[in-house]
């Protein structure tokens, strides 16, 4: 499978984007007015984690379900070879700042009774 590895550019760009929302959510958060005086430096940044965890969350189960979409409804069993469905099941991983629960795609072999996960040699479609 063709790795794709985003330049330090386009990384900026994406820094910078999230910048623009960190914005959105400052508004959100306190209005147009921004917070008042009583409002300390922890209060803002519980308000700035809170927002990068969703984020993350976001990013990351978005670009985990568009991935998993690429997948074949079926795939053939690596020991027996028997063609099975590939279903997905909630996992919650950990990854820098935040718990994501992602759809993880498997396929289950009755006759050999154990599970599977596609393999990442599969070629794109």
């Amino acid at each position: 499978m063709a790795k794709h590895k985003l330049t330090p550019e386009q990384l900026a760009g994406v820094k910078e984007l999230a910048k623009q929302w960190g914005k959105i959510v400052a508004r959100r958060a306190y209005g147009e007015g921004g917070p008042d005086l009583g409002v300390d430096f922890d209060q803002m940044e519980q308000i700035s984690a809170a927002a990068s965890a969703g984020l993350v969350e976001g990013t990351l189960e978005q670009l985990t379900r568009t991935q998993a979409q690429k997948l074949p409804d079926e795939l053939p069993r690596p020991t027996c070879h028997k063609v099975r469905p590939v279903q997905t099941r909630p996992r919650d991983v950990v990854a820098r700042g935040a718990t994501v629960t992602l759809q993880e795609p498997v396929a289950h072999c009755p006759a050999c009774r154990r599970d599977f996960f596609p393999p990442t040699d599969q070629p794109q479609t």
